[in-house]
This record gives structure tokens, C-alpha cells and sequence, in this order.
């Protein structure tokens, strides 16, 4: 008995699907983007080391992904007009972010003096996210890490559960929109 094309096409693709390497689906992100921006992708990607940074105290502090968990790492200045929006949206939504597992650490790039910041951050009502003060961006410009990588502000880097940086998106974006769950998710699960 012949077999018809379809048959043999259907045969064909099953078996190169089998060859196919494990993983090589989950190889890309899902797409995220807004109407300015969209989600870059780092290829290789790479570890975030922590970075020696201060707390909005004056004090040393360090800023690292947490470990087991997703983490978004949000640069960002006072002079920023997007940060205003982003800041407030992130401190509402940091409850249910914890509870997907996913972390949030802003780093400000401020060359002003902490203070300053913190003032900024009180006059719209943001006081529980975690934020570490870079003064002008200089630790960050001679990290040579991923979190380099993208020039702009405000800027939002991914990191997966083992610190690795997964890619950024430039701009204000929300990150509980269809598509940013469906990223965050699936960084979770790799």
C-alpha cells in the first residue's frame, strides 16, 4: 500500500521532532512589548554579580538577584518622567509579585545625594520596594556585567532563578500585562 505525501510529510516531521534536541522549544522567550518598546533577549546570558551599591541610608549595601526567584532589577533616576509611574505601579504591585515568585530591586542612578532620593520616593508614597543608590550610574558603567548592557533609562533587567540576566526592556511597561506575566512565568519555570 503507498503511502499519501501528507502521510509521509506528517512521518517526517514527527521524526525530526524527535531528533530534536530537549529544551530546543523553550530555547526563546515568549515576545513582551509595548507600544514604544519590546523585551530584548541577552544571548548568552549571563550572571548578574551582586553589585557594591548604598542604601538610601548612606550606608554600603548590596544588590543581587534573589536566589530561587525571578527578579526584575528596575534602573531608574529622579529626572526620569516615566519613573514616576513606573516606581508607584511597582510598589502596588510588589505583594502579588512575591506571591508568584518573582522579586523586585530598583537601583536609582541619581548623582545626587541619597537623601534626595528618598524625598523623591516619599512624595510618591513608595516605601516599600527595595532601593539601592548608584550615584550617576558609575558602579553600574564599570560593572561589565549584563547590567550594562542597554543605554536609557529607565530600563528593566530579568534575571532567572540562578541570577542569570535573561534580557531588559527599555521604557515603562507593565509587567503584569498578559504578555509580561506569560515572561515572568516562563523564566520561572527554566
Amino acid at each position: 500500500m503507498r503511502s499519501s505525501p501528507l502521510t509521509r510529510r506528517l512521518a517526517l516531521q514527527a521524526t525530526l521532532g524527535l531528533l530534536a534536541r530537549p529544551g530546543l522549544a523553550e530555547a526563546r522567550l515568549p515576545p513582551f512589548r509595548t507600544a514604544r518598546y519590546q523585551f530584548v533577549e541577552l544571548d548568552p546570558v549571563e550572571p548578574m554579580a551582586p553589585l557594591a551599591l548604598l542604601g538610601l541610608d548612606g550606608r554600603p549595601a548590596v544588590a543581587r538577584p534573589a536566589p530561587a526567584r525571578v527578579s526584575l532589577v528596575y534602573v531608574w533616576a529622579t529626572w526620569c518622567p516615566v519613573c514616576r509611574i513606573a516606581l508607584p505601579r511597582f510598589e502596588r504591585q510588589l505583594a502579588g509579585f512575591r506571591t508568584r515568585g518573582v522579586e523586585i530591586l530598583t537601583v536609582s542612578t541619581d548623582d545626587r545625594e541619597p537623601a534626595h532620593v528618598r524625598d523623591y520616593l516619599r512624595r510618591l508614597s513608595v516605601g516599600r520596594l527595595p532601593v539601592f543608590h548608584d550615584r550617576a550610574g558609575k558602579v553600574l558603567a564599570a560593572s561589565r556585567q549584563p547590567l550594562s548592557t542597554a543605554e536609557g533609562l529607565p530600563v528593566t533587567y530579568l534575571a532567572d532563578r540562578r541570577g542569570g540576566v535573561r534580557g531588559y526592556m527599555l521604557g515603562e511597561a507593565d509587567w503584569t500585562s498578559t504578555e509580561g506575566l506569560a515572561l515572568l512565568d516562563h523564566v520561572g519555570r527554566l
